[in-house]
């Protein structure tokens, strides 16, 4: 501030010094210069040294005026260039979630998939293995009851076996078991109960 002060003294004096040089030639120099002229040349040089001054001063501001008008455009345009970065930002992190998601779908969609094949798996190979049970039970169980129509086998109910896989197990329906022994709640098998399987 004190610089900026200081400049424009200096400015002031130079130009204060300019007028004062030229000062002899305004006035005319002539050997006869009353009071009155000597008082109006100086109140002209006083205001042409203020008229030079507030012109510097006027350039000087308007030059400070371009400049800030300068920084102000630069200040939009870094605005500008932010904004735009931060949309683009966004639109990264979106996409990146949205890949992220897309791949936790799909590896949940192929857990489920082998989830589903494994309990098919294991279904079958629990049926299967009950079957091959229910079959060598049933080998070592003696004939008896011959069905109405012909001849069947007697199977004792064992623990946690159900209807079908006692039909599967001796390759005939449900139904043909339900019929031969009037079964009236197939869900409903108790252990040890017997039941007749027709051929």
């Amino acid at each position: 501030m004190f610089s900026a002060m200081n400049h424009r003294n200096q400015r002031k004096w130079v130009a204060k010094a300019g007028i004062l040089a030229t000062m002899p030639l305004l006035l005319g120099v002539t050997s006869c210069v009353t009071p009155y002229q000597d008082q109006r040349a100086r109140q002209e040089v006083r205001e042409r040294e203020d008229i030079l001054i507030l012109r510097e001063e006027m350039r000087r501001l308007s030059g400070r005026v371009e400049t800030l008008e300068l920084e102000l455009e630069q200040v939009y345009r870094d605005v500008e260039t932010q904004k735009t970065e931060s949309q683009r930002s966004q639109r990264a992190q979106r996409d990146q979630v949205d890949q992220r998601l897309t791949g936790i779908e799909q590896r949940v969609d192929t857990v489920d998939r082998a989830r589903i094949r494994d309990r098919e798996e294991i279904v079958e190979q629990l049926s299967a293995t009950m079957a091959q049970l229910i079959r060598q039970h049933a080998a070592s169980a003696p004939a008896s009851r011959p069905a109405p129509s012909g001849y069947g086998y007697e199977h004792v109910v064992g623990a946690g076996e159900t209807l079908s896989h006692i039909a599967a197990a001796y390759g005939v329906t449900t139904r043909a078991i339900i019929d031969a022994n009037n079964i009236s709640n197939p869900d409903r098998l108790r252990v040890g109960q017997r039941l007749f399987i027709p051929e």
